[in-house]
């Protein structure tokens, strides 16, 4: 089941958007954020949500789950730019200007990695000893870390207004990302008060 997510993931180009470790519990925060300085006072009225992905479930799934969490200024992309190749930003751009929008959030899965932490060792007991032989057999543990880059645009001059880095630790599903995401985003923005 592992390297299905996995596989899945590797067709996300911008999304958020995984994979199993037993009894483990999905969490996500932000590991590092950046905010334009003079972005204070400038806050967006009406945002798309792009979460470029292949798979257009899943970037549907983003731009929803990203869109729900931020509020109703904000409009999944896929809503407005129907027929329109994500790839040709001027059209894309041209688009959102024509509906009225003034700011864009793309979202964008950075990478996807695993982090190993090794078997603890014997333990002094047959019982202790035992337990751990048979569940674990002295193999690692392995985590996986899913990051995702979030970045807030404000149009029509495509300035960036504020960045943030997620890492989703351990997500049991593409679900699991796109939620932790938005909701830390949807905090960042929020309290940045950027989209009102």
């Amino acid at each position: 089941m592992k390297r299905n997510i996995e596989k899945r993931l590797s067709m996300v180009l911008v999304a958020a958007g995984f994979a199993l470790a037993a009894g483990a519990c999905a969490s996500t925060q932000m590991t590092s954020t950046w905010k334009d300085p003079n972005a204070a006072g400038a806050q967006l009225s009406k945002v798309a949500v792009v979460a470029m992905a292949k798979d257009q479930g899943v970037r549907r799934m983003a731009e929803d789950d990203m869109a729900s969490k931020i509020g109703s200024r904000v409009t999944p992309s896929y809503k407005v730019l129907e027929g329109i190749d994500l790839k040709d930003r001027a059209a894309v751009k041209a688009k959102l200007a024509h509906e009225g929008f003034d700011g864009v959030l793309v979202l964008r899965m950075a990478g996807v990695t695993e982090q190993v932490t090794p078997g603890m060792g014997p333990y002094g007991t047959f019982g202790g000893y035992y337990d751990y032989a048979y569940g674990a057999a002295y193999g690692p543990e392995v985590d996986t870390l899913v990051h995702v880059v979030s970045s807030l645009y404000r149009l029509p001059d495509e300035k960036m207004i504020w960045s943030g880095a997620s890492q989703t630790f351990d997500p049991d599903s593409i679900r699991d990302v796109l939620d932790g995401v938005s909701k830390a985003v949807a905090k960042e923005v929020q309290k940045n008060r950027l989209i009102l």
